[in-house]
């Protein structure tokens, strides 16, 4: 998808990417300053939904060091969908996710965020990932 330089659609997107670059960078300082107080999170591994700041604090803290220990991290992350419904955004979005030895792992990342936009500024209200399945029809 293509987004429009300086459009709502492209802002909003760019707070996504800002969080994936800060998670590579291991600033979860960074992604908390996007994210409002009643933000919400369910990540890609973990089957536990975080409800509030102090949860996903915690839950970034721990992610960090597991993220430190699995290996070097890239991404490459696409914008497949964005809707802006007046100070809400949706946006859907594909990464492909890689960390490097000891701890190998890529693939692809479903990711659905909903943000709000407060003081002319676009921040995270919920973020939802899951792995993309590799080979299944139900066709």
């Amino acid at each position: 998808m293509k987004l429009e330089p300086g459009s709502d659609e492209e802002s909003a997107f760019k707070v996504i990417n800002s969080v994936y670059q800060s998670y590579q960078d291991y600033k979860p300082e960074d992604i908390e300053a996007v994210q409002l107080p009643e933000y919400s999170v369910w990540d890609g591994t973990l089957p536990r939904l975080f409800k509030n700041l102090a949860e996903v604090k915690e839950f970034h803290r721990k992610d960090q060091e597991n993220t430190k220990a699995r290996g070097v991290f890239s991404f490459q992350i696409e914008p497949l969908k964005v809707d802006i419904l007046g100070d809400v955004a949706v946006v859907l979005s594909g990464v492909f996710a890689e960390w490097q030895p000891p701890n190998e792992w890529s693939g692809r990342i479903r990711v659905t965020d909903v943000l709000r936009r407060v003081g002319g500024r676009w921040m995270m209200f919920h973020h939802h990932e899951s792995i993309e399945p590799e080979g299944y029809t139900h066709i």
